[in-house]
């Protein structure tokens, strides 16, 4: 069985594409974003998305390797053969797939390699890595089958890869096949992945097991025993029950529990509020404890800062999670939701729902705080974000912290006249 599987290693035409496919794995590693570097659960997000590249390639080699031996006349061989055919399949099908996961194991690896400098300590989280073998397994399965149906050189390949590459992007996502983005507030759902390792080896079982018999050759002795029939039919069946299954079982990536979580907290040198994180976003802990302290250093009495900002999912309550957020790997939400906490905490209220005056100037002095918080000119802060609906409160607003302090208090004092106006003190 070992010999088999190095020839088939051998003759494997994605043996010569591998330098292409880690080329590709890396292009899509680095090309796509690099804030991933540095935080375990995004760099193994990151390197598992590689597979919506890599899962059609392998589909359409899988198709022309399962196809060669119908092409080369081989049927009377394999069938004379005192091994059974679907260990020529199983080694056939294991050859390719041990390429594949070779070219995804270098871009994990790359991964980890740039991530070990300032991820502190950790490693690549298993559930995305095993979430995307699944899907690389699923798509090599696919193809071993199609090619074993309709064994075309070029026809079958293109199908499979076009067809895949067009149904992953489309669909892949929304059956949890694979994940952009994989914070540390976030976690895959054991359950969910095992249903889709489950269904990746049931159809790899079906690929092997699935047999193609010319008419010439449809002799009794031509079938496989009784046993491989069975194993085959179960995995069918398996693989039909699977898919509605998982289309109903509900996302793959789920929220990570608060008590699975010890906050990693520091304050500035400043006189700032606390700030706690996930300990993988600990790369962000200096530059959020400067705006802490930036906010904390502005030169007017009426601003009180809560004890201590937390990111979200790390302190949720029944009403909600109020924490900040870190949006592939921009702090600039986090400076957001600061500036709302520092608002509520210091006028104690929001304004009602029909008191539009009073709005625009709380508008106006959260995207103050947001700038401060900043330190950096609006217009750069603002880089990127499509606020709708507050363009004339940041205009106001950018304009406003461009001024001395002593006018700048001033203008507050104004935005919180208004506020009083609807009931809110401060």
């Amino acid at each position: 069985m070992l010999r088999i599987f190095a020839i088939e290693l051998r003759r494997s035409p994605l043996l010569l594409a591998l330098p292409l496919l880690v080329v590709i794995d890396l292009l899509v590693l680095f090309g796509r974003s690099r804030y991933w570097i540095g935080v375990w659960p995004e760099a193994s997000a990151a390197a598992q998305v590689v597979t919506l590249f890599l899962g059609p390639a392998l589909a359409a080699v899988s198709a022309w390797q399962a196809g060669r031996g119908s092409r080369s006349g081989m049927p009377e061989l394999v069938l004379a053969s005192a091994r059974p055919a679907w260990h020529a399949e199983a080694a056939r099908f294991a050859a390719t797939l041990t390429l594949g996961c070779a070219a995804y194991g270098v871009g994990c690896l790359t991964a980890a390699a740039v991530s070990l400098e300032d991820a502190g300590p950790g490693f690549l989280w298993p559930s995305y890595l095993l979430l995307g073998f699944a899907s690389l397994t699923t798509f090599a399965a696919l193809g071993h089958l199609v090619g074993r149906i309709w064994p075309s050189a070029a026809f079958t390949p293109a199908v499979c890869a076009l067809g895949g590459f067009v149904a992953y992007v489309g669909v892949g996502q929304g059956y949890g096949l694979y994940v952009l983005s994989g914070g540390p507030t976030y976690t895959i759902d054991g359950t969910v992945l095992s249903q889709r390792l489950l269904l990746a080896l049931a159809l790899s079982c079906v690929a092997i097991f699935f047999n193609r018999v010319p008419k010439t050759y449809r002799t009794v002795a031509a079938y496989p025993p009784v046993g491989a029939r069975a194993l085959m039919g179960v995995s069918m069946l398996l693989a039909f029950a699977l898919v509605p299954l998982i289309a109903l079982s509900g996302p793959v990536r789920v929220t990570r529990p608060a008590t699975a979580v010890e906050p990693l907290c520091d304050r500035g040198g400043g006189r700032g509020a606390q700030v706690c994180v996930c300990p993988e976003h600990r790369k962000y802990l200096p530059e959020l404890t400067a705006m802490a302290d930036r906010l904390a250093w502005i030169p007017q009495g009426w601003i009180k800062q809560p004890a201590a900002f937390y990111e979200f999912g790390l302190r949720p309550t029944r009403l909600g999670d109020p924490g900040f957020d870190i949006a592939e790997g921009h702090v600039r939400p986090a400076a957001i939701s600061m500036a709302a906490q520092v608002s509520t905490h210091s006028l104690g209220c929001t304004p009602p729902r029909d008191a539009r005056r009073a709005w625009e100037a709380s508008d106006r002095l959260d995207l103050w705080l947001e700038y401060r918080a900043m330190g950096t000119d609006p217009k750069a802060a603002d880089a990127g974000l499509n606020m709708v609906g507050v363009a004339q409160e940041q205009r106001a607003a950018g304009k406003a912290v461009t001024l001395t302090e002593a006018e700048q208090e001033a203008w507050a004092a104004e935005q919180r006249a208004q506020m009083k106006k609807a009931g809110c003190e401060g």
